[in-house]
């Protein structure tokens, strides 16, 4: 992990620590998915995503192919102006959110715009679990451009 260009780019990111290492456990898949805790013998009810109820929560799934993330990246390209090939794992995704003849510098705004996105995606995710709330697109959208 020290090594690999993946997590140097990670870790150039101008965001604070938490959201860092959220993105990190993602791009490990050690994150508390729902598929990650019954692997490790939790007792899960449902391994359903929160989000959108339709398959397995991984982590890959979660971030990248679950259709509320995938409204979350849609309108965030839009914000962007930018059209984007998706890659469904998220350490491919991570490596090739970036735009070609930019400088370093564009490229590292693109990196935290990423991790960003995945971070506010797993605060909703908690925030539904863990305080009952309801998925709401726009206001993860919203948040990701604050922050942002």
């Amino acid at each position: 992990m020290e090594g690999s260009p993946v997590f140097s780019k990670l870790w150039r990111c101008k965001v604070v620590s938490s959201v860092l290492v959220t993105a990190c456990k993602i791009l490990e898949n050690k994150i508390a998915t729902r598929v990650n805790l019954e692997r490790q013998g939790v007792i899960v009810e449902n391994v359903l995503c929160c989000l959108c109820g339709k398959e397995e929560e991984s982590h890959h799934h979660l971030f990248l192919d679950c259709s509320f993330a995938w409204c979350i990246w849609c309108l965030c390209f839009k914000w962007l102006g930018v059209s984007f090939v998706f890659h469904i794992d998220p350490k491919s995704n991570f490596a090739q959110f970036r735009m070609s003849q930019v400088s370093d510098s564009v490229n590292g705004v693109w990196s935290t715009i990423w991790t960003r996105i995945v971070s506010e995606i797993w605060n909703h995710k908690n925030f539904i679990i863990f305080k009952r709330g309801v998925t709401d697109v726009s206001e993860v959208f919203v948040l990701v451009q604050v922050k942002v």
